[in-house]
């Protein structure tokens, strides 16, 4: 397997990165107005009317987060956060937030070599072994700044309760692989930074996407509800990566696709892990 490190995407010949056309359209004025300048008073008339209706459609909306944060659609009808969901977001998007310290999760970054090497001693500081591992330098806290504590948690749950998957997926043991296949460390990190968008995860509010209710429904029954959704979501972006028999450029389009079967099959409301498992055709 090739290692590789990040790459830059240069700009296509003639890129100045400029805005080619107005982003709203082309803007035509009434007959009255046209050619000097300014709008008729039609025209004005109009404008004020669709300030006016954003404006109110503004404030609707800001008064319904107010409201209805604890009041979701679940198959249809509305119900409340349950005691278990509200208390689990709350674990959940709080771990979220911590930010990956080396001094402070050194401890846990030495469980994770010894999950992916166990026949290795680990090794302080930088040793280009991790890169076996597939991170993207000689040590990963750099990746983990990007993701968070939460990545390096995902990564050891992974290994500690699905081995032969990690080890399947980790060093490429399943299927025809690409002469430069993607890191599993960087794309670990990615999954658990795109997981909370496909949530609607923000802070301690109720998701707010289709995806996200279909996991609230989950935490009743799993407390693990999150890092069980990591597993089967690298699960998938395995499976579309050899489907698509991708190679490294590729990773940002099979990662879509991933994050798209997920939200679907989230969308559906499962019910359950097994369900959730089966309607992603693992």
């Amino acid at each position: 397997m090739g290692i590789l490190r990040k790459r830059k995407i240069a700009p296509s010949a003639g890129d100045d990165n400029g805005i080619k056309e107005s982003l709203l359209g082309d803007e035509r004025y009434d007959s009255e107005g046209e050619g000097h300048g300014e709008p008729s008073p039609k025209r004005c008339r109009v404008t004020v009317l669709e300030q006016t209706l954003s404006y109110l459609t503004y404030i609707v909306g800001k008064v319904a987060e107010l409201i209805l944060p604890s009041w979701l659609p679940f198959g249809g009808g509305g119900k409340k956060l349950t005691d278990a969901q509200r208390q689990r977001l709350g674990d959940l998007t709080a771990r979220l937030a911590v930010k990956y310290d080396q001094d402070a999760h050194g401890a846990q970054l030495e469980r994770l070599w010894g999950l992916a090497f166990p026949d290795l001693p680990f090794v302080e500081g930088k040793t280009k072994q991790w890169q076996e591992m597939g991170w993207q330098g000689d040590h990963p806290s750099s990746d983990f700044r990007g993701g968070g504590f939460a990545a390096l948690q995902n990564l050891i749950y992974f290994a500690e309760t699905k081995p032969l998957a990690f080890q399947r997926l980790c060093f490429k043991l399943q299927g025809k692989r690409s002469d430069w296949e993607y890191p599993f460390g960087a794309a670990g990190v990615n999954i658990t930074f795109s997981l909370p968008k496909i949530l609607g995860l923000k802070g301690d509010a109720s998701p707010s996407t289709a995806a996200g209710r279909g996991f609230l429904a989950l935490l009743d029954s799993c407390e693990q509800a999150f890092e069980e959704l990591f597993c089967l979501t690298f699960e998938v972006l395995d499976r579309v990566w050899l489907e698509e028999k991708a190679d490294y450029m590729q990773f940002p389009v099979v990662m879509k696709k991933a994050e798209e079967r997920v939200a679907k099959a989230l969308g559906k409301m499962p019910g359950s892990l097994d369900n959730l498992e089966a309607g992603l055709g693992l």
